[in-house]
């Protein structure tokens, strides 16, 4: 299980830095916004659905202040980001996050092997 657990914390620090060199601006320019990409968010949360957990698509880019203002209010924020990716987007997302995966070593490998740059 310990094995488990440091292979999803290795493939979990990727998301950001790889998050980040793909889309270096932040996707919701609330008021006092960074503008740069400092935070990979999951839009579908990870507690609920492992399928999304590296799902770039599901991965919304943001700056620190942001992602807090998101977490404050997150119903008015989750409707602006499919205001901006769209209904089609929004979805796939719905439709992928209930698909069963399997959390073995392989799939944090798949990962891992995905977001490392």
């Amino acid at each position: 299980m310990k094995k488990l657990s440091s292979l999803r914390n290795k493939a979990d620090k990727l998301l950001t830095p790889y998050i980040i060199s793909k889309h270096p601006h932040c996707l919701l320019k609330a008021p006092n916004c960074a503008y740069y990409t400092q935070v990979a968010h999951h839009h579908v949360h990870k507690s609920k659905s492992n399928r999304l957990r590296y799902e770039e698509s599901n991965l919304i880019p943001l700056c620190h202040h942001c992602h807090v203002v998101l977490h404050n209010n997150e119903s008015y924020w989750a409707s602006k980001i499919i205001e901006t990716k769209g209904i089609e987007w929004f979805q796939n997302l719905d439709r992928m996050k209930n698909e069963i995966v399997k959390t073995n070593a392989s799939f944090y490998l798949e990962a891992i092997d995905r977001y490392t740059l």
